[in-house]
Order: C-alpha cells, then structure tokens, then sequence
C-alpha cells in the first residue's frame, strides 16, 4: 500500500508544480479577466437603475391622472344636492337659525359692588348697613359688520337715599330689589356717513362727564351731590337715538371736535327732575359739545357744554331746562413711574318748573382731584355744593377725601370719608366698597389711567 502512494504523489508533483508555474507566470490575463467582471457588474447597475427610474415614471403617471376629477354630471350635482338637503330636514328644527354669522355667544361680563357705610346718622336706614348694592350682567357683540348690540341688566339692592335727607318723611325702610334694564342698544359705526355714529335704544344720555359712567366706574364711592340733585342718584337713563359726530379737524383748527345730539322719549328717573310716566305728549331734547385737545407736552384738556330740555312730570306744561359744563384735565408722567394727576369739575344750571306758576332757578357744582401714588394706589378728593332744583333755598354742601387700591384690572378696593352738611343734618360717614369683574369687561374710561 505504501508503496503505492509513493508511486502516486511521484505522479502528482510535476502536474501541481506546472500549474502553479503557469499561473504564477500569466498575471495579464489575470488582471484582464478581473476588468471583464467589472464591466459586467457595471452594466447589471445600469440596468437595474433605468428599470428604477421607468418604475417610478410610470407612479407618476398614475398618481397624476388619479388627481385629475373627472367634470361631475348632472346626475352627481342632484345626488350632492339631495343628500345635503336630507341632512338639514333630518335635524331639530328648533336648533337651526337663520344667520349663522351670528350665532355665536356674546362678550359676557358680570360686574360685583359691595358696599357698607358706617355714619353718624343713625336716623337714615341708608346708612350704617353693608350690602351688596347691584350685580351686573353686561353683554357685547357684533350683529353686524356695521353694528355692535350692547345689553347691560342690573340686579340692585338698594334703599332710598334722598340727597336731601330730611328726617323720618324720608325713610324709605324696605330694601329694594329688582332688575332693570340699564342700557339696550345698537351702536351704529358705519352707515354711509363719515365721523357719524349713533345709538339706537336705551342708553346714558351725554350729559356732563360722569353721568355716562356705570356706579362701578366712579372715581368715588357715591355720585356727586349735583348729578344726584339733577339727574338722578346713579344716572339719567332714557330711550330713544342718539346722533354723534365728530367734526373733521380741518374745518377745526385740527382740534378734536364731537357734536352729540340726542332725541329721546323723555321719562327721565324717578328722583331726576326729567321726570314722567308715559303720557309726555313731547320728547326731549340732549345735545352736548366736546372739545379735546393737548395744551402741553403731558396735560390734555376735555370742555363740555350741554343743554338738555324736556317736561317736568305729566303735567305737559310744567318744563325742564337744564345747562352743563364739565372740564377734565390730566397730566400724565412722562418717566412712566405713575405719578399721574386727574382734575374734574362739573357745573349744571337748572329753570324747572314745579307748578304751572313757580319756577325754581337751582345750580350746583363739584370739583375732584386725584393722585396716582403709585402703580395700584389713587388718592384723591370731592368738593361738592349744590342747591336743590326742585327747592333752590336748601344747598348742601360735602367734602369727600378717598383711596382706591387695584389689586388687579379685575378687583378693587375703597375707602372713602365724607362730611356733609348744609340744610340737611350734618353727618359723618365712612364708605368702604369692593368691586370685582370677570368675563370681557369695557375697557376703563381714559381719565381712569388703569
């Protein structure tokens, strides 16, 4: 057996050796067998790579004639149609509205004022009580491009508190608690004619300077003694159209002028001297001036005059003329650190008529300054006199220093101390008032400075 091997390995060896020799002396054609595999792999990717590029061509292609939808036919127009027409019928009818633009909800505010006192005068059931004196519910939106809805509905709690308080004649015990309605309008500012706006409804005549404000945005707890004597305890309220127009600047000096016109049905209030029932046979008439303009660098000035003429009560022959003039003057601090001042004064002029045969000739007047101390503290002080319009022998006369602290834009307290006297008792009351507001309020008037 070995033997055999020996004489087969003596076989093998020279082939093995000449093959290993002939390849080992044969490198060109080594190196030209490795290029032929490059060539052939090269034309695989390039194959395979135009076979890519017509696949995705052709996705193209396909997605391109999907998006393209074919024109609809009659027949489809009427389908859509139907359907469409099924859906609405097959709703609640009584959820469906007409003027969809306008069913949205409204700016919704709702306005707090707590009140308490603590006087000498022990005799009025007006005074040493706390309460909470109104809640109101105030909505604001747009009904129109053109017009804006205002609904403002107080919940009071009040007891009669005459100006001129005279002793028991005047106690009005029961606490009085209702609803009323405010102001209700529509606000039109734009309607062909520029500068004019106007009011439609139930609103706050343009008279003076603070009768146009809500009790909550008084710069003092209680009104002045001369709007109350005149117009009313908290304002003088009425329905009917208002016309304000702002006179174009060039025909002006480029002053600020507005001309506020106001046709109303003439009830006036219950304690106002504008004061009827229906059976006014007449309206009133409101008109009232500004004029606006800076006289400094950081003052600016606001005069207004108004005349206001109506009926005294259903007597249609017993008259009402009424002047005014209010002056608001601000200076503002131009380093920004809220050292700001505000100065108001009113003066309103009364001829009321309160029989067929007398004529009371009445006038009154306040004045008010205030400091901002810093970002969230005010002090300020109210001189008031007046006379009475329905008696011009009595006048009162008061002095009302007080501070407000803003917690917030939303949140406020007062303190306030008031002297009065004059033909009435002579009285020292203590005033204290938290008001507090949620949802989209107004913005403050601008001689508030918050």
């Amino acid at each position: 057996m070995r033997k055999h091997l020996r004489l087969l390995c003596l076989v093998l060896l020279p082939w093995s050796a000449s093959t290993v020799l002939a390849q080992a002396t044969n490198p060109n054609e080594r190196l030209d067998q490795f290029e032929k595999r490059l060539d052939e792999s090269e034309k695989r990717h390039q194959a395979e790579l135009k076979a890519r590029d017509e696949r995705i061509s052709g996705l193209e292609r396909q997605l391109k004639d999907k998006a393209v939808d074919p024109t609809p036919t009659p027949a489809d127009v009427d389908k859509v149609t139907s359907d469409i027409l099924k859906d609405i019928n097959s709703r609640n009818p009584i959820t469906q509205t007409q003027r969809i633009p306008a069913s949205f909800n409204p700016d919704l505010a709702v306005v707090g004022d707590f009140r308490g006192n603590i006087s000498t005068n022990n005799v009025n059931p007006a005074r040493n009580r706390f309460d909470i004196g109104s809640v109101e519910l105030d909505l604001r939106a747009a009904v129109d491009p053109r017009a804006d809805g205002v609904v403002i509905l107080p919940v009071s709690r009040d007891i009669g508190d005459p100006l001129f308080f005279r002793g028991k004649a005047d106690i009005d015990g029961p606490v009085n608690t209702g609803i009323d309605i405010e102001e209700a309008y529509i606000f039109l500012h734009d309607f062909g004619v520029p500068n004019l706006t106007a009011k439609l409804g139930r609103f706050h005549l343009r008279f003076g300077r603070q009768n146009i404000l809500h009790s909550h945005d008084w710069p003092t707890v209680d009104n002045n003694f001369v709007n109350q004597a005149f117009l009313g305890p908290e304002s003088l309220n009425d329905s009917g159209l208002s016309l304000s127009y702002v006179i174009p600047p060039k025909y002006v000096g480029g002053q600020y002028v507005e001309v506020v016109t106001e046709i109303i049905s003439g009830e006036g209030g219950g304690e106002a001297v504008l004061n009827n029932d229906a059976f006014v046979d007449s309206p009133a008439l409101n008109v009232h001036v500004i004029w606006n303009t800076d006289i400094g660098k950081d003052w600016n000035l606001e005069v207004g005059g108004t005349y206001l003429t109506g009926k005294h009560n259903n007597d249609n022959r017993q008259n009402v003329n009424l002047f005014g003039a209010d002056v608001t003057l601000i200076h503002t601090d131009p380093s920004g650190r809220f050292n700001n001042q505000l100065f108001m004064a009113e003066a309103i002029y009364g001829d009321v008529d309160t029989s067929r045969t007398e004529t009371q000739h009445a006038l009154g007047a306040y004045l008010l300054a205030q400091q901002q101390i810093n970002r969230d503290y005010y002090a300020g002080v109210r001189l008031d006199w007046t006379e009475n319009p329905l008696d011009d022998q009595q006048a009162v006369w008061g002095v009302s220093p007080y501070v407000s602290w803003y917690w917030s834009e939303f949140l406020r307290f007062r303190l306030e101390y008031q002297h009065k006297g004059g033909d009435v008792k002579s009285e020292d009351t203590l005033y204290f008032q938290c008001t507090f507001i949620y949802g989209a309020h107004p913005p403050h008037p601008y001689w508030a400075m918050r």
